[in-house]
């Protein structure tokens, strides 16, 4: 199949004609006598420093409507016993998908940013932040279901999933679901810099569910009211972890002035090490990844730094969660049913992902838990039900 979306609730904020408005705010300041800023020619007349205004959001006038395209392959198995086999592959690849781009970017350099902006695109300029057809994607999965309706008071179903997703349209530092628009590139004039692995996508995901009942002997009264009635039923999670970049807080390899890039909020890539281990021997919340593993990359390079989108991976998750429940049965019309419910059972921590801001005191660090699909601290919950 052929899938095209156009983005057009993102496209509404490039609806209104920009030589209509001109809004801007400036900081003043007086040196000997002398104010900084002068009209009717507002900026530093030497150009050492961008433009004031900030373009919020520009849209190509040839852009294209982002597609992807997907195919499967099945193979399904009768096993016997009301159980089913299911092999299967899913592929995808995205065309034309947004990113974020500044059109205003000076291109990689060694001279400086306050050098390289005098011959800027577009040096008056703070930033153009343009929606454009950069984007690409590629998925690759293999899943494994087992899968057995209800019969005998049981049913259950199992899954696994291997999969591979590579994409740029989720910027320079994709930490969860890109937005419409996508996310913002770290160099206008290579976007494939930013392939690299989804940060949500899982390399290995497994999830498991059952439910049993039991049932009712109406020829033993005394048998039924032992046995007759309960329900147990869990689930079961068990996933690899995401796919995290490590950032260089406060450098500027690329002489871009990254770190300030309106729209960016964040600091570019660092330097992979090669040859070294990306993780410690014993691996744990204080020392989730190896320092040695990353380098800090000189200012200036003309270059961004060389580690990839998805470097490491994040702590996976593994929850098994569970339920028992008894049914008393009053003649016809009334029941009652009481029972508990816990999920994170064991109370497995599920650590969340951590600090990657490499040369600060916490990097490799992890200081949070994780909280989604109930793989948070265990919760217990008791709870009964009066039918009539």
């Amino acid at each position: 199949g052929k899938y095209i979306v156009a983005p057009l609730g993102y496209m509404v904020q490039a609806a209104w004609a920009v030589e209509a408005s001109d809004v801007a705010g400036f900081t003043n300041s007086i040196t000997n006598g002398k104010a900084q800023y002068t009209f009717p020619y507002p900026f530093p007349a030497n150009l050492a420093l961008p433009g004031t205004q900030d373009f919020l959001v520009a849209f190509n006038p040839h852009y294209r409507d982002p597609y992807v395209q997907q195919w499967n392959f099945t193979i399904e198995r009768d096993l016997g016993f009301q159980t089913g086999l299911r092999l299967s592959y899913d592929g995808s690849h995205g065309t034309d998908l947004s990113v974020d781009t500044n059109l205003a970017q000076v291109p990689a350099n060694t001279i400086g940013f306050r050098n390289a902006i005098k011959n800027g695109p577009y040096p008056l300029w703070d930033g153009i932040i343009s929606a454009e057809n950069f984007g690409r994607s590629n998925y690759h999965g293999f899943t494994v279901s087992v899968n057995k309706r209800m019969s005998k008071g049981l049913q259950f179903l199992f899954s696994y999933n291997h999969a591979k997703n590579l994409s740029n349209a989720g910027g320079y530092n994709p930490t969860s679901f890109a937005g419409e628009g996508g996310g913002q590139t770290s160099d206008f004039y290579h976007p494939n810099y930013d392939y690299g692995r989804v940060p949500f996508t899982r390399n290995h995901r497994v999830i498991a569910n059952f439910l049993y009942e039991t049932s009712s002997h109406r020829s033993n009264r005394l048998v039924n009211q032992a046995i007759g009635g309960w329900e147990v039923a869990g689930r079961f999670m068990f996933q690899s972890g995401p796919y995290l970049s490590v950032l260089a807080p406060g450098t500027d390899p690329s002489g871009t002035n990254f770190t300030n890039l309106f729209n960016a909020s964040g600091d570019p890539r660092a330097d992979i090490v090669r040859g070294a281990p990306l993780y410690p021997t014993n691996r744990s919340i204080n020392q989730w990844v190896n320092p040695a593993a990353f380098a800090l990359p000189p200012d200036n390079i003309g270059r961004f730094g060389n580690s990839p989108v998805g470097a490491v991976v994040g702590p996976g998750t593994q929850v098994v969660s569970l339920s028992i429940y008894r049914s008393f049965r009053f003649k016809e019309r009334y029941a009652f049913r009481i029972g508990a419910s816990a999920a994170n059972l064991f109370n497995h921590p599920n650590y969340g992902v951590p600090n990657l801001g490499l040369g600060t005191a916490p990097f490799g660090t992890i200081s949070s838990l994780q909280n989604a699909e109930d793989s948070g601290p265990r919760a217990i919950q008791f709870g009964s039900r009066f039918t009539f």
